[in-house]
């Protein structure tokens, strides 16, 4: 025998048979994972890629050895770099997702990974290039990223077209999704809806729910309600969770169905339950809001918690004021305060404005006008109305900051012409006084009139009170009187004592029954000028006079 043929010999002793392969396979198969895990070993250690990739999968899924993510790792890559395809997908499946913090050691202990984008680009790519299918439409996506990397979007397109000709349906979803996201240059939404569609047929949920955002919003397509909500169904039952919550807010508001509270809290729950903190954060608004048959604080408050926890800003606003409130939890100020300050933390500018209030009124704090200021202007930053609003009152009253009136309007016009109605109704009014600001009856009216129609009671009545001051005609007194019961209606005594003034003195045709009744309820209310305009009625009833 010569030199050559002894050293094959020794190579083939080294390298595994095929038929050690097929013997791991059987014990695996036969519920014997751990001989299974040794056959495996044994080869792997011999330089069988296939094997190497075979026990770092056992050391991944702990099968017959403990789970062991170094173990795991050095062993795909051991198979990877001896160019086992399969082993460089998964390497880069594992640094794509990470269960470890970015930036650690690769091993963190049994079951970590650290994330690591710009390796996961690596073995994709070499992966891809072999014609891995799952490795190309990972790689095409790791290169859309902007984490790992600088994105490289044609070359991105060119593995999902890759995979797409091998007959990916995930490939034309990741495709679609470039497509329209402009990298590529113009959004390209009706080939996009092309490719969803196909591969939606092809039985892809996540493309179904693609098709109805698509249908929804009439991208690609006029927007037809019918083919969203169909579209959306077999997304939802595929398991999607975005197409879940999706249908429940259709049923939510009614959109291309009928509105149903019980269809809505059906979808947004198993989309919850699933883990999608928008749905909780929304099961919270139903149940805290007049929509639910029977509102449950309880319920509004524990799904506002959950979603908090995971991070949803709004959602801890809200758990915060459930603890400031008692509405739902034990009221616990300190609590409150916590939730406030990890949403005004991540940017929430509500929280920075409740966060203020609770330093204006020492509520988890000592009372402090100048940290409630800080507060206030921290949200205004955010171009928040009621911020703006408050601001100018501490500068108004020189609270935690120096007394400046002037700069105190400028704050209220600011917030007036974001929506505050509390500021519309203050500009209102010194426009109508002309204090520092000019007198005029019509810009008084208007800004006023702003205010009384986003529901403020005290904005009603003035709206009526220089309506009638303008004019005392016949139109002019029908839409004050209509203002004051408004006002009325949502519990203001001062516009029920106004209403009797009207009744007793300004109607056509004076009505003193109808102006007493309306004094009386003005009283019950505790309208402080109440008591005086019922004696005074009362004393004309008396007397048969109607002035």
């Amino acid at each position: 025998m010569g030199v050559g043929g002894f050293l094959t010999r020794l190579l083939d002793r080294a390298r595994p048979s095929g038929g050690e392969a097929a013997r791991a396979r059987r014990l695996a198969e036969r519920g014997q994972p751990v001989e299974a895990a040794k056959v495996w070993l044994a080869a792997a250690r011999a330089g069988d890629p296939e094997a190497q990739r075979e026990l770092a999968r056992l050391y991944e899924q702990g099968r017959g050895v403990l789970p062991d993510a170094a173990n795991a790792l050095r062993w795909y890559r051991a198979a990877a770099e001896a160019g086992d395809a399969a082993a460089q997908a998964r390497l880069a499946a594992l640094y794509a997702a990470g269960t470890g913090p970015a930036g650690a050691e690769p091993e963190q202990g049994p079951g970590m990974v650290a994330k690591d984008m710009a390796e996961a680009r690596v073995w994709a790519r070499r992966a891809a290039a072999q014609g891995h299918t799952e490795a190309q439409v990972l790689a095409a996506w790791l290169l859309a990223q902007r984490e790992g990397g600088d994105p490289d979007f044609a070359e991105s397109r060119r593995w999902y077209e890759a995979a797409i000709r091998t007959g990916s349906d995930q490939a034309k979803v990741g495709l679609a999704l470039l497509l329209i996201s402009g990298n590529l240059g113009e959004p390209e939404h009706e080939e996009a809806l092309t490719l969803f569609t196909e591969a939606a047929v092809a039985g892809n949920p996540t493309a179904w729910y693609y098709v109805g955002v698509a249908h929804s919003l009439g991208l690609g397509t006029e927007p037809d309600e019918a083919l969203a909500l169909d579209a959306y169904r077999k997304a939802a039952d595929g398991g999607i969770i975005a197409a879940q919550r999706a249908l429940g807010l259709l049923y939510l508001r009614g959109e291309g169905v009928p509105a149903s509270i019980a269809q809505a809290e059906t979808w947004l729950r198993r989309a919850a339950v699933r883990g999608d903190v928008e749905a909780m954060a929304l099961l919270g608004d139903l149940h805290a809001g007049q929509r639910a048959a029977v509102p449950n604080p309880m319920e509004a408050a524990s799904w506002y918690a959950a979603a908090a926890e995971r991070g949803h800003a709004r959602a801890q606003v809200a758990a915060g004021l459930a603890y400031l409130t008692g509405n739902g939890m034990p009221k616990d100020p300190a609590q409150a305060v916590r939730w406030f300050t990890r949403a005004a933390e991540a940017g929430d500018a509500q929280a920075w404005v409740q966060l203020a209030l609770c330093h204006m009124d020492g509520i988890g704090f000592p009372q402090d006008y100048a940290a409630a200021a800080r507060c206030f202007a921290r949200a205004a930053e955010s171009g928040h109305a009621d911020a703006f609003y408050n601001l100018g009152v501490l500068h108004y009253h020189g609270r935690g900051v120096p007394a400046d009136q002037e700069r105190a309007f400028a704050f209220y016009r600011k917030a007036a012409d974001l929506g505050s109605a509390s500021a519309q109704f203050r500009i209102g009014r010194a426009h109508a006084t002309g204090d520092f600001m000019a007198r005029d009856l019509d810009l008084a009216i208007a800004w006023t009139r702003r205010a009384a129609e986003q529901g403020h009671l005290p904005g009603q009545v003035n709206l009526a009170r220089l309506l009638l001051t303008r004019s005392m005609d016949f139109e002019a007194r029908q839409e004050a009187e209509s203002w004051l019961r408004r006002a009325a209606g949502g519990g203001s005594g001062e516009a029920m004592t106004s209403l009797a003034e009207l009744y007793a003195h300004v109607t056509a045709g004076p009505d003193l029954e109808e102006a007493l009744a309306w004094a009386r309820r003005a009283v019950q209310a505790g309208d402080p000028r109440a008591p005086v305009v019922l004696e005074t009625l009362e004393a004309r009833a008396f007397r048969g006079e109607v002035r």
